[in-house]
């Protein structure tokens, strides 16, 4: 995988366009847009830690391609791709869909409870 294609993973796991990575990470679009078009093919280091740091993508994977693409919090366990998709979602959510997304997740417990007859187990 090139250069170019981890940047628009990064891009389209995040759901973010150029201009959002681009400040996120302190550059300007349109070195963004030479990443994703391919115009530049690599990056520095300093850029590479500030994705990990920033993002949540190992530094080692954005340069080279190699190892794991995300790097695991610190005291939590690795997420899915799945979970960080979901993650990022609900960083764009207003304070409303929050409270609406809350009340589904409590409704799922209350479900849980019943099915296991209220054990909790």
């Amino acid at each position: 995988m090139e250069l170019k294609d981890r940047v628009r993973l990064i891009l389209d796991e995040r759901h973010m366009r150029q201009k959002d990575l681009a400040e996120a990470i302190k550059v300007t679009e349109s070195y963004i847009s030479n990443l994703v078009g391919g115009k530049r093919d690599n990056i520095s280091e300093t850029l590479a830690l500030l994705i990990e740091q920033t993002l949540g993508y190992s530094a080692r994977w954005v340069l080279t391609g190699e190892g794991e693409p995300y790097v695991p919090e610190a005291g939590s366990p690795e997420l899915s791709p799945a979970k960080r998709r979901l993650i990022a979602e609900i960083e764009k959510m207003s304070e409303s869909e929050l409270d609406a997304v809350q009340v589904f997740i409590d409704s799922l417990d209350r479900y849980r409870r019943a099915f296991r007859g209220g054990d909790g187990v």
